[in-house]
């Protein structure tokens, strides 16, 4: 069986809610999903962005699928894979971001892995940069592969969750403004990144 990442972790934290066996059943179910969602999406469009489709997105829609399947109520499933996604995702990122405040300006270092970041993640040319300069980055999107396959897969209303991680990410930031007034997965046309240098 294809390995699932966040496996481990994500059946500890589930017994918060659920007792033992029913977590070990939910993340096995989870697993199954998981290497079905692989073998689908091995040979697709989204080649380029295979590492978030891999880490994040494929793992996210086959545990929320899992607890879906126990019949319980929308709002109280996305609760509990807020939890999961708020303590797995990123977090080798945010202990690397704290090293940043010791910086005096760290907005130079961190605006390549922006860049890098954003161009990654999206479709090739649905993006558009609306600023590039030493104060700031900013770039419009209009196609996300997570809007798209949520929606695919019958779970677009997964997909707000995964803009809150944007959100978790830019927070981390020491001295880094954020902003965003869009998102297409909150039913936008596209979703508007700003980061900003705070002097």
């Amino acid at each position: 069986m294809i390995r699932m990442p966040y496996a481990g972790k994500w059946q500890t934290i589930l017994t918060e809610f659920y007792d033992e066996p029913i977590s070990k059943g939910l993340v096995s179910k989870a697993r199954a999903y998981y290497g079905e969602l692989r073998l689908h999406y091995s040979s697709s469009i989204y080649s380029k962005q295979r590492t978030a489709l891999n880490s994040r997105i494929l793992p996210g829609l086959s545990i929320y699928k899992a607890l879906c399947e126990e019949g319980h109520d929308r709002e109280k499933v996305l609760g509990e894979v807020e939890t999961l996604f708020r303590r797995t995702f990123f977090t080798v990122q945010f202990q690397g971001l704290r090293l940043l405040k010791y910086l005096p300006d760290p907005f130079p270092v961190i605006k390549p892995a922006l860049k890098l970041m954003t161009g990654d993640e999206y479709m090739p040319g649905s993006q558009e940069v609306i600023a590039d300069d030493e104060d700031c980055y900013a770039v419009n999107t209009y196609r996300c592969i997570i809007f798209d396959i949520l929606t695919f897969q019958n779970a677009p209303e997964l997909t707000a969750l995964y803009c809150k991680t944007d959100d978790w990410l830019a927070e981390a930031l020491p001295r880094i403004g954020w902003g965003r007034s869009k998102t297409i997965g909150r039913g936008d046309d596209y979703c508007d990144f700003r980061w900003f240098r705070i002097k």
